[in-house]
């Protein structure tokens, strides 16, 4: 079983950066994957056999290509502050301060050349001195990045001016070079402020938990710091304060606001027995509960982890994008000196040349098109939490573009999953109270949602001991009660089992039969409701061009009768869950895209089968570890909002692709022909950095 450690990387400012941190990791004796998120700057690295000297071995890696890195034990409690990886404002405000009178020289107020010398070696050297580092570990490892970009265009043209200085030549470029390191500086803080804002979702949700919490220690309720709770624990929670961990209340009765877990706007009622999560609000009353699911385990941490490692991931549209990347660098470096060769060979002379070169150099910064996929994809995950959305992987997003058909489960998902017992019938001469009894017996140990309307029935009788109890996805449950083997469920466990069943099913009602033998004990009928929003929910898919279809193992009357209710456009009846999994993979060879929607353990293979698997949060934990998207409340106008944000997403992505390659190409053909000065050039790069990033920040806002 693979194991994954997390690191928190210091000093990078761009996505390159990140790049550069993942190969090195990745090179590490023992690493099977790594992966390196710029926006939450982590790195998850994925090995079979964790160790000291397998951690130390990941941080001397990171340490020899220019960061630090530190791991994060899952156990101590979520940092709440990123890292300033980015350009320090100093260096900046430096950088402006003595670039002033280079720019005003620009503008023809004469200023010494020796005083532009100090001014230009002060960013050069001082707010210009990331480059230099980032671009010594670059040639280390025989390699090009944007920093190697920079750090030779304005070296070039300091130096040139330097030596200009020596020979009291007036034909200065102090300005070329200090201002393309103060736009760059000035493009990276400005990226940095976006990247913390397309990371707000997360950070949101980590500051949900808390700092301290009321826990009874010795008799009385004390104040104690929120990581030091233990299972077990009894904690008390004021009217308006957070939840600090997962808990089942043992005593009070509250409204509880679930909204940034769920993203349920009304709060819930609470009381004795129910679950609560860490991070929400209680509402009104004092509650008192058990602490239940601590540290990385509480739902919480593990909703912050799925949503870190989903923005890590790499979306298909970027392996295009790594590979234009890999190529990209070394491409400019050859252009640069070719226009530098053709200038001075066409007789422009040795300053034109070497200005039109480092322009080329300066205006190529691939920061833009680095930064075109990570910021929307961030951002689309945070909106996505935000909303309830959970996306395990970029693959699943990415393949809601294509996806023309979502095939539902039918109970507990299209209906609400909360049946009540409306019939029964002894068929025997046991008593009705005593078939009843043996029923919500066998249905103790089912996640079936049929199981809770048995124990209402009851009324908190004592039920019967089950011995060898078996559940038959897709059939039912049997078991032993004082030694008789009994069978409960659908209609087809009965056939199977040589019992005859004589009554047909109603319409709108689920049938489970009791049987015992080669007889049949009594007959049950269930009904359940459509979930709130399921007909809007159908058509609003419809109008997106989705075909809707309900898969059920339920009889044909009673799915029929549903499907009538919520609109889908077909609806399949007594299937086993292979079945499901049959229909997917013949759709899939008509070379349709099937997205499934389903809540139980009976539809975990086929949500795993399916294109895209959504699970109903309110559902079983198989179904949701068998889905790459879960949603967190049983919301069914959550899905069609799904679609709308994988579609938003990658058409932004696209337009951020388009123009980021425009600029570069068409920034690269003014430079290299002499109509780009490197001033001009470092503010267009910048620029296009933040249009990216702010362009990506539309998701946030809808449009």
């Amino acid at each position: 079983m693979k194991n994954t450690l997390q690191f928190k990387i210091d000093g990078m400012h761009c996505v390159a950066c990140a790049t550069k941190v993942e190969k090195a990791v990745a090179s590490v004796e023992g690493v099977d994957n790594a992966s390196v998120n710029f926006v939450s700057e982590k790195a998850s690295v994925e090995t079979l056999a964790p160790s000291p000297a397998l951690i130390q071995a990941v941080i001397d890696a990171i340490d020899r290509v220019g960061y630090g890195a530190r791991v994060v034990h899952e156990s101590a409690p979520h940092d709440h502050h990123m890292s300033h990886g980015g350009p320090r404002y100093s260096d900046l405000i430096v950088a402006i301060l003595f670039s002033l009178p280079l720019i005003v020289h620009m503008f023809g107020v004469p200023v010494s050349p020796y005083i532009q010398l100090i001014c230009a070696t002060v960013v050069q050297f001082w707010s210009g001195r990331r480059f230099y580092r980032a671009a010594w570990h670059a040639l280390k490892r025989f390699t090009a990045d944007m920093d190697l970009l920079v750090t030779l265009g304005t070296s070039a043209a300091y130096f040139y001016s330097v030596g200009a200085v020596i020979l009291h030549s007036h034909d200065l470029y102090f300005e070329a070079s200090a201002i393309v390191i103060t736009l760059v500086l000035l493009g990276r803080v400005l990226e940095d402020r976006a990247k913390r804002s397309a990371n707000a979702a997360v950070q949101s949700l980590m500051k949900l938990t808390p700092p301290t919490a009321l826990v009874l220690k010795d008799g009385a309720y004390v104040e104690v710091q929120s990581h030091e709770i233990r299972k077990g624990d009894h904690i008390m929670v004021k009217a308006w304060q957070r939840i600090p961990v997962d808990g089942v209340i043992f005593e009070g009765k509250s409204e509880v606001d679930e909204s940034m877990i769920t993203g349920e706007s009304l709060p819930v009622l609470k009381e004795t027995g129910a679950k609560v999560t860490g991070g929400t609000i209680n509402a009104s009353g004092v509650l008192y509960l058990e602490a239940t699911t601590l540290g990385d385990r509480s739902t919480l941490s593990r909703l912050i982890h799925l949503v870190e490692v989903a923005q890590s991931s790499r979306a298909p549209i970027q392996k295009f994008v790594d590979k234009v990347s890999a190529v990209f660098v070394p491409a400019v470096l050859g252009i640069s000196v070719l226009t530098f060769a053709g200038w001075y060979l066409a007789g422009s002379g040795f300053q034109f040349a070497l200005i039109s070169a480092v322009s080329v150099l300066v205006v190529a910064c691939p920061c833009a098109l680095g930064l075109a996929t990570p910021t929307a994809i961030v951002v689309s995950m945070g909106e996505a939490a935000r909303k309830g959305i959970l996306i395990k992987d970029l693959e699943s997003l990415e393949a809601l573009r294509k996806v023309d058909q979502v095939v539902f489960d039918k109970t507990g998902t299209l209906t609400e999953g909360k049946f009540s017992l409306s019939f029964f019938e002894s068929l025997s001469e046991v008593r009705q109270d005593q078939v009843l009894l043996i029923a919500a017996s066998l249905q103790r140990g089912s996640e079936h949602p049929l199981a809770d309307a048995f124990i209402k029935a009851i009324k908190g009788k004592k039920l019967f001991t089950v011995e060898d109890f078996e559940s038959l996805p897709g059939k039912g449950v049997q078991g032993k009660v004082n030694g008789v083997l009994y069978y409960l469920g659908a209609q087809e466990l009965m056939e199977d089992h040589g019992i005859k069943v004589s009554s047909p099913p109603k319409a709108g009602q689920t049938s489970v039969y009791l049987g015992e033998d080669s007889n049949l004990l009594a007959i049950f009928r269930l009904t359940d409701m459509p979930r709130n929003k399921a007909y809007s929910t159908i058509e609003t898919l419809k109008e997106m061009n989705l075909k809707t279809v309900m898969l059920t193992g339920d009889n044909k009357e009673t799915a029929m009768a549903v499907g009538a209710k919520v609109g889908v456009d077909q609806v399949y009846a007594g299937l086993k869950p292979q079945d499901k999994i049959n229909y997917i993979k013949a759709q899939e060879q008509r070379e349709h895209w099937v997205a499934m929607v389903g809540d139980g353990v009976n539809d975990a293979p086929a949500l795993a089968a399916a294109t895209v698997g959504f699970a109903m949060g309110s559902g079983t934990d198989v179904a949701m570890n068998a889905a790459p998207i879960t949603l967190m409340r049983p919301s069914l106008d959550l899905i069609p909002e799904a679609f709308r944000l994988a579609r938003r997403t990658f058409a932004i992505i696209q337009e951020n692709l388009f123009w980021a390659f425009i600029f570069n190409v068409v920034g690269i053909g003014f430079a290299a022909f002499g109509h780009l000065s490197p001033e001009i050039a470092g503010g267009a790069m910048a620029a296009s950095s933040v249009m990216v990033v702010t362009n990506s920040l539309r998701l946030k806002l809808g449009r």
